[in-house]
């Protein structure tokens, strides 16, 4: 069973029935109060500049939140400062909103009754802890202070506060990811030994976080100096604001990614099923010594956990550096994604690509800037060529063996009988007319056809009929035959296969086109005449009708023996010029 994620709101998040969340003790103190300097803003008063300022009639995404579901418990392992800020801002805004949510901080005993407390009408936070001496109470009333500070505009607008609960409450909403713990494959533990069961993914992340939060080993003497000892304080505190702000950075950017690879169309694009999609393992197989010999399922937190080592048990550069690459990598996976004519062709090549997806991947990052390459290499993995025998190949010069290739490929689709035989080699092949299309319009072709791929004949193969020694019979559909036998064979609703010329036939290239599977019902037994109408009739839901090459077939006037033989050629000439044979070659 793998981890689940899902879109919730901040109600549905808080606001479960018999669940209680739990922020575990082997979490840092609550620090979004912290301000680096007098002028710079603090994480709770940025959180609250973006939540004022949000368009309260859209969603507003607040980045994702990691959880153990364990019995009646939300257990936190990533987002308790994110969390416990809502509590205090639903606790200024409207005291009976918390209520209902029991959060419950195993941090610290202080922590843990300060939040109790709140609920309670009679308690008077500032008397709490006068004297300061606990860190995440000082914090808690920090941030009630500026959370108070900030919501201070609402009270003049009518209904001010009360939009802005339904907005917070509502609108905005966060990715919830649920770690399977049967499936989870490492117990991280932390500070005092307790544990946490954690997916690989987020077991990097809490190691990179916990490396470039370790303080840095203070190079400066010691003196008995008071304005030294003064010195070397403040200096300490800037390192802590220096650090939590890049953690905070870190985990936004971190949170982007994972939202970019929860989309619906990067999963099936990418054909993945991991939360942050193919970004660490990709990585972790670049930097492999041997990533000729490195299978895609072989990523492995242990060996991942070396590479921010470096030289070092702690080496807070290394895994900045770390850092930055999985940043470049996720630009650049992004990249691809987004250009439409890159896309498509790389849509191409990493069908059926398997062990050589990496490759395919790093081929087309390396040269997203030449389409010529990318398309020849789309073109190349129509044939089937391993990313090997095309990098050879290109590295070389020589493409002999590619040719060969392409004229096999030519002589399978030239096949009288190609329908029910070879239906792989028509699925590619057509699909890559329907994508080139696409390419032209500068459009991004739908991929998800391949699993749901479908082959049509344009002239049904119902109304082809041939003789022999039992008498005239429908191939195919016997129940035709009294139609059949009512109808005038001249009609142009009935073809006889004899009439064909030996390499054509209703089952060849030439009558055949792709559409989605789930439209295929739609089309029956219908004559030529029934298909184009169905085909074209913008009435109807119709996913294969945005297939460009599919629908130019359906668009011709009529189809019979000549339309059939055209297309064909039709076909066989774009061929020839695709993979520049010649015309003796098809």
């Amino acid at each position: 069973m793998k981890s689940k994620t899902a879109f919730k709101t901040i109600e549905d998040f808080l606001y479960q029935e018999n669940k209680t969340i739990v922020i575990p003790n082997y979490q840092r103190g609550y620090k979004w109060a912290i301000k680096e300097s007098e002028n710079l803003a603090s994480a709770v008063e940025k959180l609250l500049d973006h939540l004022l300022d949000a368009n309260k009639d859209q969603p507003y995404f607040l980045q994702g939140l990691t959880v153990v579901e364990k019995e009646n418990e939300i257990i936190l392992i990533d987002g308790q400062q994110r969390t416990t800020t809502l509590y205090l801002l639903l606790w200024v805004l409207n005291k009976e909103l918390i209520n209902s949510i029991n959060l419950k901080y195993e941090i610290r005993e202080q922590s843990k009754e300060f939040i109790e407390l709140l609920k309670k009408d009679s308690f008077d936070y500032n008397l709490y802890d006068i004297e300061n001496k606990h860190q995440d109470i000082f914090y808690f009333k920090e941030a009630i202070s500026q959370i108070r500070s900030k919501i201070g505009i609402l009270k003049k607008k009518e209904n001010g506060i009360d939009n802005f609960i339904d907005f917070v409450l509502k609108k905005v909403t966060i990715l919830y990811i649920v770690i399977d713990q049967d499936k989870a494959t490492k117990t991280f533990t932390m500070m005092n030994g307790s544990k946490a069961t954690m997916l690989q993914e987020e077991l990097v992340k809490a190691e990179m976080f916990r490396r470039i939060s370790l303080p840095d080993v203070m190079k400066r003497e010691m003196t008995t100096s008071v304005n030294d000892s003064l010195y070397n304080l403040k200096e300490i505190i800037a390192k802590d604001w220096e650090i939590n702000a890049l953690r905070s950075q870190y985990a936004r950017e971190w949170d982007k990614w994972l939202y970019w690879w929860n989309q619906d169309e990067v999963i099936d694009f990418f054909s993945i099923e991991k939360p942050l999609g193919l970004l660490l393992d990709f990585y972790l197989w670049k930097e492999k010594d041997k990533p000729k010999n490195t299978k895609l399922s072989d990523f492995n937190f242990d060996e991942f956990k070396n590479l921010l080592t470096g030289n070092r048990e702690i080496n807070k550069g290394k895994t900045k550096k770390v850092f930055k690459h999985l940043r470049d990598i996720q630009k650049l996976f992004e990249d691809l994604f987004n250009t439409p004519q890159i896309y498509n062709y790389l849509g191409i090549a990493l069908i059926d690509a398997k062990e050589d997806k990496f490759k395919m991947i790093t081929y087309y990052m390396a040269n997203k800037s030449n389409h010529v390459k990318l398309q020849d290499y789309a073109k190349y993995r129509i044939l089937g060529c391993s990313a090997e025998l095309i990098e050879r190949s290109e590295k070389d010069g020589s493409i002999k063996e590619i040719q060969e290739r392409a004229m096999n490929f030519a002589t399978t689709l030239k096949l009288k009988f190609l329908y029910n035989n070879f239906n792989d080699s028509a699925f590619k092949y057509l699909m890559y007319l329907n994508v080139k299309e696409d390419i032209n319009l500068n459009r991004k072709f739908d991929f998800t056809i391949w699993k749901n791929k479908s082959l049509e004949h344009i002239f049904p193969k119902s109304k082809v009929y041939h003789t022999n020694e039992l008498g005239i019979i429908c191939d195919g559909n016997e129940n035709e035959i009294e139609e059949w036998k009512k109808s005038t064979l001249n009609d142009g609703s009935w073809i006889k296969r004899e009439d064909f010329k030996n390499e054509y036939s209703e089952h060849c290239i030439g009558n055949l086109v792709l559409l989605y599977g789930r439209d295929n019902s739609a089309f029956g037994a219908k004559t030529v005449y029934e298909k184009k109408r169905t085909y074209f009739d913008v009435k109807e839901k119709f996913d294969s009708r945005h297939l460009i090459h599919t629908m130019s077939v359906f668009a011709e006037n009529t189809c019979g023996l000549a339309e059939i033989e055209q297309n064909t050629n039709k076909i066989f000439e774009q061929f020839n010029i695709d993979y520049n044979l010649s015309n003796n070659g098809k």
